[in-house]
């Protein structure tokens, strides 16, 4: 079998493992499927996209301020530069599940993510995959995964000459529980313990295969990074602040645009 086609096998059966499908089996999408929506989401995708080959990815446990701490910085960054990245995330290809009206209709609105997770994060690295090749510049949303799934994504980044950064908050499940009261189908303290095994992992694959890429690291406690440098440093930094379990002040907005400011002169 062609490498490409072992690493796709991998890759869903990896997602498979961890987000599996909980639709009816009428509804839930089978291999032979993915070819034609993964075409469509290229179409839709790349439109306005920039090509630089420059990956930024966002990392970090679910409610720990990736999206709305992080990302607008990212967003400030790239505006300054002149970058139209594309954006992937999990939650872009849910509605191009096959069968998202009747998942919608059938499960409620509330429920969409939880059904359609398995066939997001499927998606989301069949096209991250087509993304890098095209040297489409690109911010990944996406917490820090298994070493073989960040394997094949360094090879990716690697083989394709990307800039590559990593920016990450780095919290413990006790704060990011006060933050994922809405988004309980994910939360538990044992996935949060889990992601944080995997993450810790994935740092440890990255310090081995990757040790000079630029990591920054923020806590929920600080408003300048407690960490900006290689990542073969990191390791003792990250395993600090997963482990504080106080609770942080109410200062959301003023981290926001401390790291806004920040990331649009430092990146």
């Amino acid at each position: 079998m062609p490498e490409g086609h072992r690493e796709l096998e991998q890759i869903i059966k990896y997602m498979k493992s961890h987000w599996p499908s909980e639709v009816k089996p009428e509804w839930q999408v089978g291999l032979a499927e993915y070819p034609a929506i993964l075409k469509k989401v290229l179409e839709d995708l790349t439109l306005a996209a920039t090509k630089n080959r420059h990956l930024i990815r966002i990392a970090g446990l679910s409610g720990s301020g990736k999206t709305t701490q992080i990302l607008p910085g990212v967003e400030a960054y790239c505006k300054k530069n002149n970058y139209s990245p594309i954006l992937m995330a999990a939650r872009r290809f849910v509605e191009y599940h096959p069968h998202y009206q009747e998942i919608k209709e059938y499960y409620g609105d509330e429920n969409v993510r939880k059904m359609t997770d398995e066939f997001a994060t499927i998606m989301l690295f069949l096209t991250l995959s087509e993304l890098i090749a095209g040297g489409y510049d690109i911010v990944l949303d996406v917490t820090l995964l298994d070493p073989e799934m960040e394997a094949i994504l360094l090879k990716l980044v690697k083989g394709n000459e990307y800039k590559f950064s990593l920016l990450m908050i780095a919290v413990s499940p006790t704060v990011t529980e006060q933050y994922l009261s809405g988004r309980a189908w994910r939360h538990s303290r044992e996935t949060e313990l889990e992601f944080i095994r995997a993450t810790s992992k994935a740092l440890e694959f990255y310090v081995e295969n990757s040790p000079e890429s630029r990591i920054i690291i923020w806590s929920v406690y600080d408003k300048p990074p407690v960490y900006d440098g290689p990542v073969k440093d990191c390791l003792k930094v990250f395993a600090d602040y997963s482990s504080r379990e106080e609770l942080p002040k109410k200062d959301d907005d003023e981290r926001r645009d401390a790291k806004i400011k920040y990331l649009t002169t430092a990146l």
